[in-house]
């Protein structure tokens, strides 16, 4: 038996005594998750810590810093391409692991040099350079600034700055408040840190208690086994995204069912809409590139794919080519027909009042698999809240009036890594609450005296969405690793509250989507910081530096690419398509409206059903689980897992290849546990790592104008992606 088994077993005893003390634990889900869960996470997760182990010091504090630069000018900078592309933290986590062990070696001994590279500084580092992504509100700055979208010359760096500023920090003060819920919990397990966890107990060789060494089948060490699998990924994604990029994504449908019968150029329309992965729903489409997906296929519960596969079936491969054949809304297209996303960009669209806009550009029509993505979210929405509310109330409940008597949850002081946490101090809740206020000063001084203006209200009802949709939206992807965003819901609400006030739209969604984004990106941090035992201190601190950090590089990036590029703009290549589809969302949710985009007699009024039908569907496994049959397995039956499908805009290739990975993943799980354990997740982590290291390099290639050769594998620029899909196409010819 491996000592892994020997933790959960002890577990198990210690929770079969509490549900005798507590009969209402029996029917508990939060409770049954968790031998699930810890037959996922012990054999990964440090079982011991010592405290005196450096964290924060000036070795973390200098590497972090030096990546969030990095990764924001960068990132930021490569926004702006026509495909846009990002520089992952996971390639910090691999490179600062070699520097930190350099600065171990010549710093003098001290202050500047605690000792020996520690496990705990890597982490901190890592934190710091997760927050080199591009923030959320420089959509809105470049929105408003760039001459072809709303060319606003009132901006200044400095009001851009403070809006970017605000957006990042406001969700971090809520954050803190869902510990008891989100973090503390063994049940919620955030699969999404797996991958990272197994990469940092590799390179620092930590002994996560998981085999028994005298048993031990497979001796080679995870670290060798890190770099075997880096290796062997680094070589290998040269083909899809370099040499080989139609290995990308394969309509293999097309390739199946031949290129129709429609004109030379032009997709049938059985192609158009089922086949291609380019300009359809993607039936059976296929990739190659490991990118695409990523190492959430092996760390994600098997049930949670499950749902979201099946679910990915029945809306994009049934529902939608029906909504497409059946004319459901009018002016049926695909996808996209030249393959960039459209533009709604007539200054008309931003001035004046919302009803001489409508009046000029109506009708406006989406394609019927974007509108099905709208209907999705809605679905996912109500879905969210009903799910947990049925499942997880209970244990909401429990630990909300556990924290008003300020005593320890029962359940959550179980768990070890809980109970090794406390040899830290935490940081108190008045802390947080503090850090909103202030938050909230900043963001109505920033809506009020620039031009991201908001009426004051809208910062507290963002406030308010962000509270009621932190827990569901949190739960969710704690147990799944499935993410969820409010980007739909805070344009349609506030849409209906201001129409035709386009820059408030576009200034509430950033605040509200971002709130949330930040809160759990912080509450998974502090997750990660549990299994690993980093001190909360350190890791608050990582977060908020590497945010502030990240929120100045960024706009001084920005800035750089808007006003002192030169021409680079104008190249094909930097066209900022996701800035200008953020524009053109503002333009149908701002200057338009939802009440005549979705109301009553409007085109997709229809879609509206699908708050209600999302909000009903999760009561039909709760009842059958209260009524018919009881079974643990029916809170497995997650509709907000299930209603959540691929993105308008993107290849769809995300089902196939998934799938069968993760049925490899499942059998490993179950037929050779002890390979599943210490291999699988380091496994994943490489490739992640590879990949990521490929694309960066592809993408400096690119941008030197170093292209492969055009062949069947690598169409010409002028062909489209799955040329094979068209009658009469062609790799080489248009």
């Amino acid at each position: 038996m491996t000592k892994t088994a020997d933790i959960v077993a002890d577990k198990e005893h210690q929770l079969e005594d509490l549900k005798h003390e507590h009969p209402e634990l029996e029917e508990d889900v939060e409770v049954e998750d968790i031998k699930e869960v810890e037959e996922r996470i012990d054999f990964i997760v440090p079982q011991t810590d010592d405290p005196n182990t450096p964290a924060f010091t000036f070795r973390s504090v200098l590497l972090g810093s030096l990546w969030v630069v990095l990764l924001s000018f960068g990132n930021t900078a490569l926004s702006f391409r026509t495909t846009p592309f990002t520089v992952g933290a996971n390639i910090a986590l691999i490179l600062s692991y070699p520097m930190g062990l350099f600065l171990s070696a010549i710093l003098p001994t001290g202050v500047l040099n605690p000792g020996p590279f520690s496990l705990k500084e890597h982490v901190l580092i890592y934190i710091m350079a997760s927050c080199g992504s591009v923030p959320y509100g420089i959509d809105n700055v470049v929105a408003q600034i760039m001459p072809d979208l709303m060319g606003n010359t009132d901006i200044t760096f400095f009001s851009a700055l403070g809006f970017v500023l605000v957006t990042q920090f406001l969700g971090y003060g809520l954050s803190g408040l869902t510990r008891r819920f989100l973090v503390r919990p063994t049940a919620m397990w955030w699969p999404g840190n797996l991958s990272i966890i197994a990469l940092f107990t590799s390179f620092h060789k930590v002994d996560t208690g998981d085999v028994d060494t005298s048993k031990e089948r497979y001796t080679m060490s995870r670290y060798k086994v890190f770099w075997i699998a880096f290796a062997a990924m680094f070589v290998y994604e040269w083909l899809p995204q370099y040499f080989a990029p139609t290995l990308q994504g394969i309509s293999l449908l097309c390739l199946i069912a031949g290129k129709g019968s429609g004109d030379d150029g032009v997709l049938s329309p059985f192609n158009a809409v089922a086949g291609s992965i380019y300009n359809g729903v993607g039936v059976l489409g296929i990739t190659f590139d490991w990118t695409y997906f990523g190492s959430y296929v092996f760390t994600s519960p098997f049930w949670a794919l499950m749902v979201n596969f099946g679910g990915t079936i029945i809306l994009q491969w049934i529902v939608a080519p029906l909504l497409y054949q059946n004319d459901v809304w009018g002016l049926n297209q695909i996808i996209s027909e030249d393959g960039q996303n459209p533009l709604l960009n007539t200054p008309h669209l931003f001035v004046g009042n919302a009803n001489g806009t409508k009046k000029q550009v109506a009708p406006i029509h989406i394609t019927s698999y974007f509108a099905l993505v709208y209907g999705s979210s809605f679905l996912t929405i109500t879905a969210a809240i009903s799910h947990v509310g049925l499942w997880y109330g209970k244990d909401i409940y429990r630990q909300s009036m556990n924290a008003f008597r300020q005593i320890r949850d029962e359940v959550d002081s179980l768990d070890k890594h809980v109970k090794l946490m406390e040899a830290y101090p935490d940081v108190p809740d008045w802390a947080y609450l503090a850090f909103l206020a202030v938050s909230t000063v900043g963001a109505l001084l920033v809506s009020i005296f620039t031009p991201f203006n908001m009426p004051w209200w809208g910062i507290f009802f963002n406030i308010f969405l962000c509270a009621i949709f932190i827990l569901p939206f949190g739960i969710v992807p704690a147990i799944s690793g499935f993410g969820l965003y409010l980007n739909v819901l805070t344009e349609f609400v506030i849409g209906l509250m201001i129409p035709g006030q386009t820059v408030a739209v576009m200034a509430f969604k950033s605040w509200g989507t971002n709130n949330l984004i930040q809160a759990l990106t912080l509450t998974q941090d502090l997750k990660l910081g549990q299994y690993l035992h980093i001190p909360p201190y350190a890791m608050v601190f990582a977060q908020f530096w590497g945010t502030f950090l990240n929120a100045i590089v960024s706009t001084a990036a920005s800035w750089f690419m808007m006003f002192s590029s030169g021409n680079l703009l104008q190249d094909p290549n930097w066209r900022y398509n996701g800035y200008q589809t953020f524009y053109s969302a503002g333009g149908i949710w701002g200057a338009i409206g939802p009440q005549r985009f979705f109301g009553i007699g409007s085109v997709y009024q229809s879609l509206l059903w699908c708050f209600f039908v999302g909000f009903a569907s999760p009561f039909l496994p709760w009842l059958a689980n209260k009524y018919i049959y009881k079974s643990k397995y029916w809170h497995y039956i997650n509709f907000s897992i299930l209603y959540t499908i691929g993105s308008a805009g993107y290849p769809q290739v995300f089902i196939v290849v998934p799938v069968i990975l993760s049925f490899v993943a499942q059998y490993l799980f179950l037929r050779n546990k002890e390979f599943y354990q210490k291999y699988l997740y380091v496994i994943g982590a490489a490739f992640d790592g590879a990949g990521g290291f490929v694309s960066l390099i592809v993408s400096l290639l690119f941008f030197g104008n170093i292209s492969p050769p055009n062949w069947l594998l690598n169409p010409t620029s002028d062909a489209n992606g799955d040329w094979y899909c068209y009658p009469g196409g062609d790799w080489n010819t248009p």
